[in-house]
């Protein structure tokens, strides 16, 4: 209830002009959520650049790089893969920074400072906000709300006694609405129609596809394939999605251990397990992914105007 308080006041200022928000020369798309942790903002972001870099667009993603030990701008990738560690950068970015190379991925408390920082050394055409949709202090040219399928809001109560960040009423500034890791299209409008988004803006539907094992070296691994007996663990915000994963892509999960969300792996982390996992992560810190969006259902032609707005730097209109 008081942060739900908090975060109503908080954008009635901003909104009144009593706080500022910077805006970047370029366009800025942010993907973010109302539930705390778990709606794929990571592989979506990913997605997103990948789309758009195919669409001739340049860019430059910007997150805050939760977890890292680091203060102020840092960049995590010039376009090359990670410079830093993901102690210094977070394990969220190093993870994107692995996934789109030519990207350049800049983390910072102020994600204004950031974009500033890629520009006066990159160009870019539009910026990515990752886990952005409560960065009020940057204005946004798009907001994408995601919402996990199935979860949904939850009890509907901000935190503590929900999992909320805003009120469900807040779903109401955002430009388009994504529900995520649906297992079909069905599940997925039941979902949404739970949401208090305006019906006459953009809906899309995700799932989550795997698309292989990665071994120490980051490259794909064939140690382990569908059918085998494998020992697996992960620090996620919620675990047993990944287990289920692996069942569902074929492997027998004979043992499985959770860890936090965003857990440092250190040596010694698996001592005393019952097997040696085949795949590991690629550096300490970073998360254990096996899936990432190969299928989505993005109604890309709904955007088009969004995105040719993008192109003029124009807030769409709404």
């Amino acid at each position: 209830m008081i942060l739900g308080a908090a975060a109503r006041v908080r954008r009635l200022l901003f909104s009144a002009g009593l706080l500022r928000a910077s805006r970047l020369p370029r366009p800025v798309v942010s993907v973010g959520n109302l539930v705390m942790g778990g709606s794929g903002k990571t592989p979506h972001v990913i997605h997103l650049a990948r789309w758009l870099n195919a669409q001739g667009r340049r860019v430059g993603i910007l997150s805050r790089g939760y977890g890292r030990k680091s203060r102020g701008v840092r960049w995590v990738s010039d376009g090359d893969g990670p410079i830093v560690t993901a102690a210094e950068g977070g394990d969220e970015p190093v993870l994107i920074a692995r996934s789109l190379p030519g990207i350049p991925v800049v983390v910072g408390e102020s994600r204004a400072a950031a974009g500033r920082e890629v520009l006066a050394r990159r160009p870019v055409d539009v910026f990515l906000l990752d886990d952005g949709f409560q960065h009020l202090s940057l204005r946004r040219d798009v907001d994408l709300l995601l919402v996990e399928c199935g979860r949904g809001l939850g009890n509907r109560w901000t935190a503590p006694l929900g999992p909320l960040r805003e009120p469900p009423s807040h779903a109401r500034f955002a430009d388009a609405l994504v529900i995520t890791k649906c297992p079909d299209a069905e599940s997925g409008e039941r979902t949404a129609r739970t949401v208090p988004f305006p019906s006459v803006r953009p809906r899309a539907f995700s799932r989550l596809s795997p698309r292989g094992i990665v071994g120490r070296d980051g490259l794909p691994s064939k140690e382990a394939t569908a059918g085998d007996a494998v020992f697996a663990f992960s620090g996620l915000a919620r675990n047993a999605q990944f287990r289920d994963t692996l069942a569902a892509a074929g492997f027998r999960v004979k043992g499985f251990l959770p860890f936090p969300d965003h857990h440092a792996y250190v040596r010694g982390t698996l001592t005393g397990s019952p097997a040696r996992p085949t795949a590991c992560p690629r550096s300490r810190r970073r998360r254990t992914w096996s899936v990432s969006p190969a299928t989505f259902r993005f109604p890309s032609g709904r955007f088009a105007w969004r995105w040719s707005t993008l192109s003029a730097g124009r807030r769409p209109p709404g």
